[in-house]
C-alpha cells in the first residue's frame, strides 16, 4: 500500500516538473519573477478579504450537511475548519487530503456529533461539489460556442458524458435502492457509501448546497479577472467564465501536486487561443498559485485560536 502511495506521489511530482518545464521553457523566468515581485503588497490582502465570503459560503454548504439548524455561528466554525483543511494540505501532494482532516476541528465544539458523520458530510460535499462543476463546465462549452470560443472537440464529448453520466447516477441513486444491488460488488463499496449518504440527506438541503456551489464556484474563478487587471492582461470576464470551469474540472484529476504545472500549462493552452502572450498568462497563473498559498496559510495563523 505504501509503496503504491509513494509511487503515485513521485509520479505526480515528475509530471509537475514535466508540465512546467513545457509551460515556460518560452518564457524568461527572470522577466516574469521581476512582474510577479512588483505587484502591490496590498493585492493579496485584497483578494483573500474578496475570497472570505466566498469561504463562508462554503462553510455554509458544509454545515448544511452536518447540522439540523444551521447558526451564523455555525457557518463561522465550518469556515474555519476549511481554513484549516486549506493549511493541512499545503504538506499533501494534493489538496484533497486536507479534506481527510479537516473535521477534526470541530470535533470539541459538537462533541454529539459523530465523527462518521463528519467524514461523510465531508466526502457528500465533495460529491455535490464537482456535481456543480462538472454542470458549470458544460454550461461554459456551450455558451463558448455560442460566443465563438474554440474548444477541441473531444471536450464536447467528454464533459457531456459526465454530466450524461452524473445525471444517471443521480436518477438511480433516488429512484431505486441502488445502494443495495452495488454493495455486491466489493470495488464498488466506496460508490454505495456515497449513494448511501445522498439518500439520507434530505433534498432541500441538498438542493441548498448545490445551489451554493453554483453561486461561490464561478465567484472563485473571478479573481482570475482580477488578477488579469493587475498585470494588465487584455482578458475579459466573459472569458475567464468560460474557460476557468473547464480548466477547474481538469485540475480535479490528480495529474500534478496541487495543480503545478498542470494550471500553468492549461491556462496558456486555453487563453493563448484568443492572442494573448504567454508570459502575462503565466504571471496571471502563478499569481493564481501564489494566492491559493496565501489562503491556505491562513488556517495556520488559525490553528492559534
Amino acid at each position: 500500500m505504501w509503496k503504491k502511495i509513494l509511487t503515485a506521489k513521485i509520479t505526480r511530482y515528475l509530471f509537475s516538473l514535466i508540465l512546467l518545464y513545457f509551460a515556460f521553457q518560452k518564457v524568461n523566468i527572470v522577466a516574469l519573477g521581476k512582474d510577479i515581485i512588483s505587484v502591490p503588497w496590498w493585492v493579496i490582502p485584497s483578494l483573500l478579504l474578496y475570497l472570505f465570503p466566498i469561504m463562508i459560503l462554503g462553510g455554509w454548504r458544509w454545515a448544511t450537511l452536518v447540522l439540523v439548524r444551521v447558526t451564523f455561528t455555525d457557518v463561522l466554525a465550518f469556515t474555519k475548519a476549511i481554513y484549516l483543511g486549506g493549511f493541512y494540505g499545503l504538506f499533501f501532494p494534493t489538496p484533497f487530503a486536507g479534506d481527510l482532516i479537516k473535521w477534526t476541528a470541530l470535533l470539541k465544539k459538537y462533541p454529539n456529533i459523530s465523527k462518521t458523520r463528519f467524514v461523510g458530510s465531508v466526502l457528500l460535499d465533495r460529491v455535490i461539489g464537482f456535481t456543480a462543476l462538472c454542470f458549470v463546465a458544460l454550461v461554459a462549452i456551450c455558451f463558448g460556442k455560442l460566443f465563438g470560443y474554440t474548444f477541441p472537440n473531444y471536450l464536447w464529448i467528454v464533459f457531456g458524458s459526465l454530466d450524461f453520466g452524473l445525471v444517471v447516477f443521480y436518477c438511480l441513486a433516488f429512484i431505486i435502492d441502488f445502494e443495495m444491488l452495488i454493495k455486491r460488488f466489493k470495488k464498488l463499496e466506496k460508490l454505495a457509501e456515497i449513494v448511501g449518504l445522498l439518500r439520507r440527506a434530505t433534498k432541500s438541503d441538498l438542493i441548498l448546497v448545490f445551489g451554493l456551489c453554483l453561486i461561490s464556484e464561478p465567484l472563485w474563478m473571478v479573481t482570475t479577472w482580477f488578477i488579469a487587471i493587475i498585470f494588465g492582461l487584455d482578458l475579459h470576464l466573459l472569458d475567464v467564465l468560460i474557460f476557468m470551469p473547464i480548466i477547474a474540472l481538469i485540475l480535479v484529476l490528480p495529474i500534478s501536486v496541487a495543480g503545478f504545472g498542470a494550471r500553468e500549462t492549461l491556462f496558456v493552452y486555453f487563453f493563448s487561443s484568443l492572442g494573448l502572450p504567454a508570459d502575462k498568462i503565466l504571471a496571471v497563473s502563478t499569481f493564481n498559485g501564489i494566492l491559493g498559498i496565501f489562503g491556505s496559510l491562513i488556517g495556520g495563523v488559525l490553528t492559534f485560536f
